[in-house]
């Protein structure tokens, strides 16, 4: 398991580096769990802004603004808002967005935390609106999953075009997925606290 010879795993059980038993036959056991302390650990994939990898936000959202206009007629939902409700979800929208690709751009942990702070309160802002708007919850979460759907297309178009290793690529998707999480449980929360001080 460790690559060494068994006369090297003696030295150190007798210079104290891994814990040691010994058999009342005087045989030295060791523990699994002593041998698995000394293997190396994988290191946790650094995690990289979105500019470093030569995708700044801003192209990032151009291009999910452009995927979701295109497909955005074909949805159902969309005749049930008129055109001032319509503005007011686009808007928020496009700065939700803005504040996930801020959130994967940034490497400080207090930053990225502020911002998706921020897309939480607009996630809850979302849910009252929808449930306003006479949109039932799973009718919102369907908006809402919409919405998902092509901005994790857009993070996969990233991964590709900047031909990320696996390690990297997880930790961006894993990143994206956590954070649009979080900013649907928020929606959801807004639609029903709207539901009950209705």
């Amino acid at each position: 398991m460790l690559g060494v010879d068994p006369d090297t795993l003696r030295r150190w059980a007798d210079n104290g580096k891994i814990e040691v038993f010994t058999t009342p036959g005087g045989h030295r056991r060791f523990l699994r769990s002593a041998i698995d302390a000394l293997l190396p650990r994988p290191r946790a994939a650094r995690r990289t802004s979105l500019t470093a990898l030569g995708e700044p936000p801003d192209r990032v959202s151009a291009e999910f603004r452009r995927r979701v206009r295109t497909d955005l007629s074909q949805q159902d939902w969309r005749g049930r808002f008129d055109e001032s409700s319509l503005r007011w979800f686009r808007e928020r929208g496009v700065r939700m967005s803005d504040l996930l690709l801020g959130h994967l751009d940034t490497t400080r942990r207090a930053g990225r935390e502020q911002l998706l702070g921020q897309a939480e309160t607009l996630g809850r802002e979302y849910g009252v609106e929808a449930k306003r708007a006479g949109l039932s919850l799973g009718e919102s979460t369907q908006m809402f999953l919409f919405f998902r759907a092509r901005f994790m297309a857009e993070i996969a178009q990233v991964a590709r075009r900047r031909s990320l290793e696996s390690s990297q690529a997880a930790s961006l998707f894993e990143g994206a997925d956590r954070a649009l999480d979080r900013i649907i449980l928020a929606m959801i929360t807004g639609h029903q606290d709207s539901s009950q001080h209705a």
